[in-house]
């Protein structure tokens, strides 16, 4: 049992990992974990099946040197190296992935019901790298038959902020070379190719190195995605421009001090992202959804 604001939630536990406090939930339909360090979920496993959908690598950190590795990092304000060029002018270097996932994270608010758990969460500290203290987010996760991880970008200021996010989810599969990602199709930008724009072919399959972005256009807004492996696991996502599909594959697994060396067998990065960035007007809001099931 956990208190917060003098109440007690009956489904909600209190843990540590080496030097991050997590939160585990056990309520009728699922069992979770969300590391307070990064507001980072790093499990989700329904009780209708007892299967796990969430990767966390085995080597993963848990002493807040670092990000954790796996689970479902938040990407914000910025994803990978993207960071706006509207304010850029005085920044030499900045963190990959933006600065919430690597710092701790407080409760807001929790709501607790007889169908589902969520936790409203918010990063500790904002206003860096020359962001706006007044842009903000918070992550609400519902914990119930899925899991719905909703990422939401406040602007309270009195400028249109540019930013862009990811959901960057690790999942669980049985066997990388025997899994097949249903639901994306079209060109796609490689990374591991110089940014090529090349076509996809059908079926999806991962079978070397991929870090690629998929673009939403006329025909692909890549809403319903399915993983199909030994398990499926189904992912519907909204408030997104692309989906990220990544797996470091042999060498760069090996080369990471927090990955096992085969753990790119078992893992499927899907993304939930806005890559082509948002201009967010004062007084507005962005949500950034993921459902996992």
């Amino acid at each position: 049992m956990f208190k917060f604001n003098d109440t007690a939630y009956a489904t909600i536990s209190s843990h540590k990992r080496d030097k991050i406090q997590t939160l585990r939930i056990n309520n009728k339909h699922c069992d979770a974990e969300l590391a307070m360090f990064g507001a980072h979920l790093l499990s989700f496993s329904p009780k209708s099946d007892g299967i796990e959908r969430i990767w966390l690598s085995e080597l993963a950190c848990f002493d807040k040197s670092k990000a954790i590795r796996g689970g479902v990092p938040i990407c914000w304000p910025w994803f990978a190296d993207l960071y706006p060029k509207s304010a850029q002018s005085n920044i030499t270097k900045f963190p990959a992935h933006g600065f919430v996932r690597d710092q701790d994270w407080h409760i807001v608010d929790i709501q607790e019901n007889e169908d589902a758990t969520t936790l409203i969460l918010s990063p500790n500290k904002l206003g860096l790298f020359q962001f706006p203290s007044l842009f903000s987010v918070l992550l609400q996760v519902t914990f119930a038959q899925q899991c719905t991880i909703n990422l939401i970008s406040k602007n309270d200021s009195k400028h249109t902020v540019d930013f862009t996010a990811a959901l960057h989810t690790y999942f669980t599969v049985s066997n990388i070379k025997q899994t097949e990602i249903k639901g994306i199709e079209g060109s796609f930008i490689d990374k591991t190719q110089s940014g090529k724009n090349l076509q996809l072919s059908l079926p999806y399959f991962v079978m070397a190195e991929t870090d690629r972005i998929h673009s939403q256009d006329n025909t692909n807004n890549f809403k319903h995605i399915t993983i199909v492996a030994a398990t499926t696991t189904t992912i519907v996502q909204s408030g997104h421009d692309s989906v990220v599909i990544w797996n470091p594959w042999k060498e760069k697994s090996r080369s990471m001090s927090d990955m096992q060396n085969e753990g790119y067998q078992s893992m499927l990065c899907v993304e939930a992202s806005v890559t082509e960035g948002i201009s967010l007007a004062p007084e507005a809001e962005h949500q950034l959804i993921q459902i996992i099931g």
